[in-house]
């Protein structure tokens, strides 16, 4: 039997029968602005004590200051094979997994978004759906230092300074978001 479950940006999740030994325990995610747009590459560990396959779905942030998604990439690291989508639209695309053996599965997810105003988000409330918290969450997001964050949802822990760019860095364990993160920024 295969269950639909939503990725926070990857992993919201509908708890069915076949999806309660399923667990989304970590996550590393590098944000980038440049130009106009939002790159964003996670990499989702997931963990599922049965042989099962299972639909996800990863939603998007969807306001009028995002445009559409584009360059949509899925690749399981743990088998080495590239994941096809099975459907993608505004808010969501939507893929197959493959847990042919119980255990631990990598997943790296990598899109880019047009930015239609100063505003780029990254969704982290839908890890309440999956009804525990992350092990461990790592976000890096990268600017060029020509633009300035006027606001951050969530305060970084650290930055990075170089010519060419700032890097901001958030570490979270035993880490159930309450808010999405979402910054602000103008040109100097």
């Amino acid at each position: 039997m295969r269950s639909v479950l939503l990725l926070p940006i990857f992993l919201l999740i509908y708890t069915t029968g076949s999806s309660q030994g399923l667990s989304f325990y970590k996550e590393n995610i590098t944000m980038k602005i440049t130009k106009g747009y939002f790159h964003v590459t996670g990499i989702y560990y997931l963990r599922n004590d049965r042989n099962s396959s299972e639909i996800l779905i990863y939603p998007y942030p969807v306001d009028s200051l995002y445009g559409p998604v584009d360059s949509i990439y899925i690749y399981n690291m743990t088998t080495h094979n590239n994941i096809t989508p099975l459907k993608t639209d505004l808010y969501k695309t939507v893929f197959k997994v493959d847990f042919s053996h119980p255990g631990d599965l990598v997943i790296q997810i990598s899109y880019r978004q047009k930015l239609n105003g100063n505003h780029a988000e990254y969704i982290l409330k839908s890890t309440i759906s999956w009804k525990q918290p992350l092990n461990q969450a790592d976000y890096q997001l990268i600017v060029p230092s020509g633009l300035q964050l006027s606001s951050f949802s969530i305060m970084p822990h650290d930055s990075i300074v170089t010519d060419q760019e700032v890097v901001y860095l958030w570490n979270k364990y035993n880490y159930m978001p309450s808010e999405n993160l979402i910054v602000e920024y103008k040109k100097r």
